[in-house]
């Protein structure tokens, strides 16, 4: 390989070269900055004295502008300066740079940046360039006041020439001083790129032949620095790169086949089933560590007869099998898992297991298939009544009026469960589903339950019962869907009364706990076996199905409390004595 006509050391030295001027140039551009700001603030401060001081003068003058002209010429005789007077509208009254006659055609000065700002009381200050002077100019203007009122304003201006002096004798000695250090710089930079650029060449000849594959000869420099450092670290990667360009094909190969960041778990096996790798996906499932059971056997590993079995019958086929196998623990997962069965190349993997979780699907799969007996149940049930009473009425049952009239009363029932069942699983699948949005608003709490307690009036006279409302005259306000909310205040005041005890108690109360505010409704009813409770907000379950079906329930009521409560950000517990009563408090987020 030819060597660049511009090499390494070259690029070096027009780069610091280059950074060299750069900075050089930065400074002087810095350096004149600062001057011209010190030079602007000083020129500045003494022009508001100067304009404070003619202030006093100028002050008992405005309404002679006669003589007002004739002090402001002395004043600025000698100076330098230009003095011009305007009064609160901006019309100037006085020009050193004018005269009396000439002042009617001078443009009004409201709009000048400095007078504007004196107008409002301000010392202003502005630096443009002059069309009268043909020069830039800094302008300082100051209010001219009596009492609070603001009579006028005096402006002082002075060509700032002067800074732009300094900046110019400031920068010679700077650019004498950088073109030296540039010549230096130089000078250096070539006799030490030449020396560099001979030590780089020597190594990069040697190195070329490492690419060749050629590790026989050893790179001999003189010197104790980097260069140096590299050629010996060079030497000894020669006498070791071969040997590990083979272990490096293996590792590419494990590298390879492991996919750290899936979400399916991922276990690499070798020949005789030893553990060789994870990802972290399936220590999860399987609850152990990489670094704690390599080489160890997959049963020791995962502790599944099962697996091991599909592992085998792969291994025997030396095929691809798929299975599904389940994890027991707390809660226990089901997983699809692949085996994927690797070519003899690949020495250290024999095969990748690819765990697929299932377990969600399998429990919405398992909740479908137990809603639908359910609801096919529940269905079939007042039909089958329906259909019989149908069947003997049209026997002859109709040609006797009280015979008829019972059954049809029977079918009206049945008919009213039927409705209240399918309105049930309607409302559950929308509020499930998100099909209704909530329409949220402010709800006291204390006011819906008068409202629905009115409504269940009738039923709590027949059955006797003493209603206890601890919450009548507070104020429990929560955001939430009225209709919403409503739905689940019935449920519970009609289970409390449907499962009371002739004469009971029902006890309304309402309490701010750290989960949210808390109502709650309590019984004196039939209660709630311990082993049920866990159960008692699931869809159909009831305790005693004979007597929830006698009392026209559909068992769905607390299930539709618990998803109203959800969607509301809240949620429904329940605790209960059998033969003692119950208790359910819903809690809606603070």
């Amino acid at each position: 390989m030819p060597f660049p006509k511009l090499g390494f050391a070259k690029r070096l030295l027009f780069f610091y070269g280059f950074v060299f001027i750069a900075v050089l140039l930065l400074t002087d551009w810095s350096l004149s900055r600062v001057l011209e700001k010190r030079e602007l603030e000083q020129l500045q401060d003494s022009l508001t004295r100067q304009s404070i001081l003619i202030r006093e003068v100028a002050s008992p003058l405005l309404e002679r502008t006669l003589d007002l002209q004739n002090e402001i010429k002395k004043l600025a005789e000698g100076t330098g300066l230009r003095i011009t007077v305007v009064n609160a509208e901006g019309t100037p009254l006085a020009d050193s740079s004018e005269t009396h006659e000439t002042l009617a055609n001078m443009d009004n000065h409201a709009m000048r940046p400095e007078i504007a700002a004196a107008l409002k009381e301000q010392t202003g200050m502005s630096i443009r360039y002059s069309t009268t002077v043909k020069t830039r100019m800094l302008y300082v203007a100051v209010p001219i006041f009596q009492g609070e009122k603001i009579l006028g304003v005096v402006r002082a201006a002075m060509p700032i020439a002067r800074v732009d002096r300094i900046l110019a004798s400031a920068r010679k000695p700077v650019m004498v001083t950088a073109l030296l250090g540039i010549l230096m710089v130089l000078a250096a930079g070539i006799l030490f790129a030449g020396r560099l650029t001979a030590r780089i060449r020597r190594i990069t000849s040697v190195a070329e032949r490492y690419a060749q594959e050629d590790w026989s000869e050893k790179i001999l420099i003189d010197g104790r620095d980097e260069l140096k450092m590299l050629a010996d670290t060079m030497n000894k990667m020669a006498s070791s790169l071969k040997t590990r360009i083979d272990d490096l094909e293996n590792e590419k190969g494990k590298v390879a086949t492991i996919l750290t960041h899936m979400n399916e778990g991922v276990i690499a096996i070798g020949p005789r089933k030893q553990f060789v790798m994870a990802n972290p996906t399936a220590e999860r499932f399987f609850g152990f560590e990489t670094k704690t059971v390599g080489g160890k056997g997959l049963i020791e590993v995962t502790r599944h007869p099962q697996l091991e079995r599909i592992v085998d019958r792969a291994f025997e086929a030396r095929k691809n099998l798929s299975e599904e196998i389940q994890i027991p623990g707390n809660i226990k997962k089901t997983f699809r898992v692949n085996v994927l069965m690797l070519p003899p190349q690949i020495r250290e993997i024999g095969c990748i297991l690819v765990f697929h979780d299932m377990t969600e699907i399998r429990r919405l799969e398992n909740i479908r298939k137990e809603f639908v007996a359910n609801v096919s149940h529940e269905l079939r049930t007042p039909l089958t009544s329906i259909r019989g009473f149908i069947e003997t009425l049209l026997g002859g049952a109709l040609k006797e009026p009280a015979t008829s009239e019972h059954f049809l009363r029977i079918m009206e029932e049945e008919t009213k469960r039927l409705g209240r069942l399918v309105e049930d699983i309607l409302t559950l699948g929308e509020i499930e589903q998100r099909a209704t949005l909530l329409r949220k608003e402010k709800i006291d709490l204390a006011l819906e339950l008068s409202t629905v307690l009115e409504r269940f009036k009738p039923r709590i006279q027949e059955k006797r019962i003493a209603v206890e409302n601890r919450i009548l005259g507070k104020s429990f306000v929560v955001s939430g869907d009225r209709d919403k909310v409503q739905q689940v205040l019935v449920n519970l005041i009609d289970n409390a009364i449907k499962f009371n005890k002739e004469e009971g108690k029902i006890v309304l109360s309402a309490d701010q706990r750290a989960e949210g505010l808390a109502i709650t409704v309590e019984d004196t009813g039939i209660g709630i076996p311990q082993g049920s409770i866990e159960r008692i907000f699931e869809r159909f379950f009831r305790v005693d199905k004979a007597r929830s079906k006698e009392l026209g329930g559909t068992g769905l009521g607390l299930a539709i409390v618990k998803h109203i409560m959800e969607a509301h950000g809240g949620h429904a517990v329940c605790s209960s004595t059998l033969g003692k009563g119950s208790r359910f408090t819903v809690f809606f987020p603070g």
